[in-house]
């Protein structure tokens, strides 16, 4: 390995450049995921909802 300390720091700079990349391209992972399952527990949340408005909804039947 050179000693050279524009090497080293070339190095470091493109090494510390690629651990940015990869925590960030993980947390978009982490908060893509996180909105996926937002949106299927409001999914599924709504259909109970949407049974209980629709049984108000309907007018009796004599």
């Amino acid at each position: 390995m050179p000693s050279d300390v524009d090497t080293l720091s070339f190095t470091l700079t493109y090494g510390g450049t690629l651990v940015v990349a990869l925590l960030m391209f993980i947390g978009q992972l982490i908060a893509v995921g996180f909105l996926l399952m937002v949106a299927g527990i409001t999914r599924l949340a709504a259909y109970p909802i949407q049974a209980i408005s629709r049984s108000f909804g309907k007018p009796d039947q004599p």
